[in-house]
């Protein structure tokens, strides 16, 4: 079988979206579509709302939304996602969860981890030791407690674990709330 693309063409972060191209590729050759188009297609797609997106780089700090994570298993994919340090911004409404294994998976890749929303501080026990943890009460000031923390080669990526219900009307309310933060930020 022909190559499509190097893995260096595909924007979308982690081994789960890797795996995604690769199950949609096979289908798309499966039934019939050409080569070349696939190849165009997977550079060009830039991923999907709330979903591990790309908000910003600013001073070597990269911003990423992950919004519709709200379950600690989308959570751990998306921390999977990253081999840079990450300043964690998570909770909400917690549905029930254990976030043991949230600590698990943040252990040697959560720097530190700031906590909004009713189940902030289940979450809190749940990541342990792993990384220090801060609360804040709004959107616009976890964002900017994870900005006074961040270093040139991190990532502040809001992956919640939880529902938005809390203090959002839905996770695009949530997402587009961490992005106008983000953006609000100026250059120097």
């Amino acid at each position: 079988m022909e190559q499509i693309c190097p893995v260096s063409e595909v924007f979308l972060r982690g081994a789960h979206n890797l795996e995604n191209v690769l199950a949609a590729t096979a289908c798309s050759l499966w039934t019939g579509i050409a080569p070349e188009p696939l190849r165009r297609a997977i550079a060009l797609f830039r991923g999907v709302e709330h979903r591990i997106e790309w908000v910003r780089d600013l001073q070597g700090v990269a911003y990423y939304n992950d919004s519709k994570g709200t379950n600690v298993a989308s959570t751990i994919k998306a921390l999977e996602s990253f081999s840079e340090p990450v300043i964690l911004i998570a909770g909400g409404r917690g549905k029930g969860q254990d976030f043991t294994s949230l600590g698990a998976a943040a252990r040697g890749r959560v720097r530190r981890a700031v906590l909004i929303g009713e189940d902030r501080e289940k979450i809190m026990r749940g990541l342990g030791d792993t990384a220090p943890c801060v609360f804040a009460t709004s959107m616009e000031e976890a964002v900017g407690m994870a900005r006074a923390v961040a270093r040139p080669g991190d990532v502040v990526l809001l992956s919640p674990a939880c529902a938005s219900f809390d203090m959002f009307e839905n996770f695009e309310h949530r997402g587009a709330a961490f992005k106008a933060a983000v953006l609000a930020f100026r250059d120097a």
